[in-house]
């Protein structure tokens, strides 16, 4: 399959979102005792509305329907985060929305739908799944459907995070970006490489969910029979033929992670970073906590840190208890 996204498209983006999203700080981190990445800049798109960078899709989708197409609803399938973005988005536009969840959701993910009024399905073990199930259901009801990452509209939209680190940091030599179904980071990187080519984009996978890797390797969409990881934002079975097409035309490397490490990484933001992420959000920091030459020899690389959306029930759990 041959497909790209013109640069026009990001700046179209770029200009129609613009009132409706944030512009996530990019920071330079102090310098640490003992650290062995003092050069990496932070993006933070945890910060962003919605919890995480999915919002830049979702008001691109939204804000360009007509007027029968938001009286009817939109409709889509999510690990969580491009639910949240959703229900918020459409709450914002008054438009109805229902969000498909597989049964594994996390119930912090389900409250945060439910807050902003969106009607909740939960179907199968994986988005997989509940995506075939929501794509059932949108054609059923002719409702507007929303993907996730297989759309030119969402691609577009999480370009504009690209369009933003070349704006913020035009020395920009490097991008660690997660990957699940491959849209923010085959949006971010064709943004970023039809601007400036030499830029590296390094992708991040989980060991458990390798959906980008396993395709890139038999340089065809190859589905995993299932996913096994915490980052469970990234963890779709399959990738699709437009984000493979775009990942082997701007991806320079994928790095898998380990579950152990996921973990370490999320500590290490909220220890030194009063950042509190969930597992998606924190696997570029696993990387560089994994192998830190990753990104040694780059002046000006970006970590992207896609997500915020973790359960904070156990962070006020002994604050509660003690003052009861």
């Amino acid at each position: 399959m041959s497909f790209d996204l013109p640069p026009a498209s990001f700046l179209a983006a770029q200009q129609r979102i613009a009132p409706y999203v944030r512009r996530t700080p990019l920071l330079p981190r102090p310098r640490l005792h003992g650290d062995s990445f003092p050069h990496a800049h932070l993006k933070l798109e945890n910060l962003q509305v919605g919890g995480s960078f999915k919002a830049r899709g979702v008001f691109n989708h939204l804000l360009q329907l007509n007027e029968e197409q938001r009286r009817r609803g939109v409709i889509t399938a999510s690990g969580g985060n491009h639910g949240v973005a959703l229900a918020y988005a459409a709450h914002c536009l008054n438009i109805p929305a229902m969000v498909y969840l597989p049964t594994r959701a996390s119930a912090d993910r389900v409250a945060r739908i439910a807050a902003w009024g969106a009607r909740i399905f939960k179907h199968g073990r994986d988005w997989d799944d509940a995506n075939l199930k929501a794509l059932e259901h949108a054609a059923q009801e002719n409702l507007y459907y929303v993907h996730a990452f297989d759309a030119e509209a969402t691609l577009a939209g999480q370009g504009t995070l690209g369009l933003e680190l070349l704006e913020d940091l035009p020395e920009l030599d490097c991008a660690l970006i997660a990957i699940g179904g491959g849209g923010l980071i085959c949006g971010a990187a064709a943004a970023i490489k039809q601007c400036k080519p030499e830029v590296r984009i390094i992708g991040v996978e989980p060991f458990g969910a390798p959906s980008m890797s396993v395709s890139m390797n038999a340089n065809r969409v190859t589905p995993l029979l299932e996913t096994r990881t915490i980052a469970d934002t990234l963890a779709p079975r399959s990738v699709s033929e437009r984000t493979l097409a775009l990942a082997q035309r701007y991806i320079d490397e994928i790095v898998l992670v380990e579950e152990a490490r996921l973990v370490e990484a999320m500590r290490w933001l909220w220890r030194e970073c009063n950042q509190l992420v969930e597992p998606a959000g924190a696997a570029v920091i696993a990387a560089l906590l994994q192998d830190e030459t990753k990104i040694a020899r780059f002046k000006q690389p970006v970590a992207v840190i896609c997500g915020g959306n973790a359960a904070a029930e156990s962070v006020f759990a002994d604050y509660q208890n003690a003052v009861r």
